[in-house]
């Protein structure tokens, strides 16, 4: 999310792929606030959908929003078999098939069509794909994700 002018319009990465989410009159959550805000304007910039919301009519605004996420009130609380949200994923420890450590994900981002894991570890940070050939088990319970060994898949990718 970032600003967008003077009067607190804020550009979005959509993760949903339902254009609805994003009409004018509906309700999402911001991340750290409890009351839903409803969306006042939708508009649409080169970098993607601009959005108003209720409550937030200037700059200063809109930028104390930038990093949080929106979520459409009323959205699934649930997801399919083998998807998560990014917030259950972000703390996860990494680890290969041997249960070695390759570090902790720390943030899952969207780069083109393709969701990656950023993981830090005391090697320093590797950018994961989260393709099903290279994470090869999410245990949310044992709070831990399991990927293929670096060397095996980096030259694929």
């Amino acid at each position: 999310m970032g600003v967008r002018g003077l009067a607190g319009d804020l550009r979005l990465l959509p993760l949903s792929d339902d254009p609805d989410r994003l009409a004018p009159g509906a309700a999402v959550m911001v991340d750290g606030e409890q009351d839903p805000r409803r969306i006042v304007a939708v508009g649409h910039s080169r970098h993607g959908p601009v959005v108003r919301l209720e409550g937030i009519t200037d700059r200063a605004a809109a930028a104390a929003l930038v990093g949080r996420h929106l979520v459409a009130a009323g959205a699934p609380a649930e997801l399919p078999p083998d998807h998560y949200w990014w917030h259950q994923l972000e703390g996860l420890t990494v680890v290969d098939p041997a249960g070695q450590l390759i570090g902790r994900l720390v943030e899952v981002f969207r780069a083109g069509g393709n969701e990656v894991y950023r993981v830090a570890g005391s090697g320093g940070e590797i950018l994961v794909p989260a393709l099903r050939s290279v994470v090869l088990k999410i245990d949310l319970e044992r709070g831990q994700m399991t990927i293929r060994p670096v060397a095996d898949w980096l030259e694929e990718v």
